[in-house]
C-alpha cells in the first residue's frame, strides 16, 4: 500500500512538471509570436520610408518641370 502510494506521489510529480514545462513552452511561443509581429511591423514601416524616399522627390521633380513648362508655355504665347 505504501509503495503505490509513493508511487502515485511521483507520477502526480512528474505530470505536474511536464504541465509546467508545457506551460512554459506555450509562453515561449506566445512571446515569439508577439515579437515577430513587432519585427513584421517594423519591417512594414522601413518599406513605407524606404517608398516615401523615393517617391517624394520625383513628385517634387514631376512639379517643378511642369511649373516650368506652365510658364514657358505662357511667356511664349504672351511674346508671340
Amino acid at each position: 500500500m505504501v509503495g503505490q502510494d509513493k508511487q502515485q506521489t511521483s507520477t502526480d510529480r512528474m505530470h505536474a512538471e511536464v504541465s509546467r514545462i508545457f506551460a512554459e513552452v506555450s509562453r515561449m511561443n506566445a512571446e515569439i509570436s508577439r515579437t515577430n509581429a513587432e519585427q513584421f511591423k517594423r519591417q512594414a514601416e522601413s518599406l513605407k520610408i524606404t517608398c516615401e524616399t523615393f517617391w517624394y522627390p520625383v513628385g517634387i521633380a514631376t512639379g517643378f518641370y511642369a511649373a516650368v513648362g506652365t510658364v514657358i508655355v505662357v511667356a511664349q504665347k504672351l511674346f508671340s
